[in-house]
């Protein structure tokens, strides 16, 4: 993961050429930069040392320093002399040298505004570089609390919090960057939200870290984060893989995720289980036709259903009316998705409501019937309607975590 490292060009600006120094008596000379003005006795001392340090020569750049310092009278002086030490510190990598500079001259009321932002920006770097990394993510805190840094800052910091273990601060930071880059009218880096899902993780805040995939596959709707979202069904405590699985598969294709031949072969299984022979040559047909599916027992499959397929669709509508007549909600809820699979949303979804107003006392079966009534609803275009019945759904059989994803897939697809 990439960030933009705050701190990287700020030291560039900080070590811009010196001007030469002068008395204040001392007049400019016209065309050339505005001299810094220093106490009288300064003068000599402070441009010889400013002479060694262009041309490298540390051992005579200290020494005038030294002799500078023991001239220094006036705040003015003192930042002066500040600024010479902090060009040589840099040159020469010396780090201790470079922070003593910069938070004298910070301390020294003589800077601008402008300065002192570009200041502190310099001292995340040096006491990163230095290793001080604690210090270096509170200079860096410190900077985009008082400076308002752009989303790129704040997500850097969120980072770095992130590698110290910090996962609580870096929630902070990673939250900031994603609105800052949606006030600025762009779209979240897809890095932002790995990061906050991992933190997340870190946090053990699973509700959390889901929200954060349903916000990312909003942005960057890729498989991966489908399968994450609508696989965790299977962890709800009353997930029973020959009840839902179906289902499972059911909106993993709704969210546009290819089934592996694995998968449609389970699913064609449980659809044959469960009566729903239709369903089943939808899984299976256009694969072995294919090649992707070729063992013996899928072939087996697809001829057993399309036999039942056509003596079950000639008698699904007289057994619908009687059963609507004298069955029970469950049973008529079973018919209901039978009619789902053959993709007659409209008898579906008649067929599911009449199950529910007659009543299913077990709730685990009555949320799997809102689950496909809700199906049924979508696919006939009323997403409103859709998204109210799979509102309902609160089973912990793996119902109500389909029923979200359903809702997102509404919402997006």
């Amino acid at each position: 993961m990439q960030f933009v490292k705050l701190g990287a060009t700020a030291l560039a600006g900080v070590f811009l050429a010196f001007a030469t120094v002068s008395a204040p008596a001392i007049a400019q000379t016209p065309g050339q930069p505005p001299a810094v003005q220093v106490s009288r006795d300064m003068v000599t001392p402070l441009n010889e040392a400013r002479a060694a340090i262009v041309a490298k020569d540390w051992a005579t750049a200290a020494t005038k320093l030294t002799a500078a310092a023991g001239k220094a009278k006036t705040p003015a002086d003192k930042a002066q002399l500040d600024r010479l030490r902090l060009v040589m510190a840099a040159e020469t990598n010396d780090y201790a040298g470079q922070l003593s500079s910069i938070n004298g001259l910070l301390a020294s009321g003589s800077l601008t505004p402008d300065e002192i932002k570009q200041y502190k920006g310099a001292l995340i770097k040096i006491y990163a570089d230095s290793g001080d990394t604690a210090k270096s993510l509170a200079a860096s805190r410190e900077y985009v609390d008082t400076y308002n840094g752009s989303h790129e800052m704040l997500a850097a910091l969120a980072n770095d919090y992130a590698k110290a273990n910090d996962n609580a601060t870096s929630l902070i930071y990673v939250d900031k960057a994603i609105a800052s880059a949606r006030a600025a009218g762009a779209k979240p880096p897809e890095s932002y939200y790995r990061l906050k899902a991992r933190v997340q993780q870190g946090l053990k805040d699973t509700p959390g870290y889901y929200k954060t995939v349903e916000a990312m596959v909003a942005d960057y709707p890729k498989e991966e984060y489908w399968q994450q979202l609508i696989a965790r069904s299977q962890n709800e405590p009353n997930f029973k893989t020959n009840v839902m699985r179906l289902d499972l598969f059911r909106t993993l294709q709704a969210a546009g995720v290819k089934l592996t031949p694995q998968q449609r072969s389970g699913a064609a299984q449980e659809a044959l289980r469960r009566g729903l022979p239709n369903e089943a040559v939808q899984l299976l047909e256009a694969s072995i036709a294919s090649g992707e599916l070729s063992s013996a027992e899928d072939k087996e499959n697809l001829t057993n259903a399309k036999s039942q397929v056509s003596k079950d669709k000639t008698g699904l509508a007289a057994e619908t009316t009687d059963v609507l007549a004298k069955g029970d909600g469950g049973t008529i809820a079973t018919l209901g998705e039978a009619h789902l699979s053959y993709g007659d949303y409209t008898k579906a979804a008649e067929v599911l409501k009449a199950a529910l107003a007659k009543g299913i006392p077990d709730a685990t079966e009555a949320d799997t019937a809102r689950l496909h009534l809700g199906i049924a609803q979508y696919n006939l275009g009323d997403k409103a309607g859709a998204r109210t019945t799979w509102g309902e759904v609160k089973a912990d059989n793996g119902a109500a975590v389909l029923a979200q994803n359903w809702i997102l897939i509404s919402n997006l697809k």
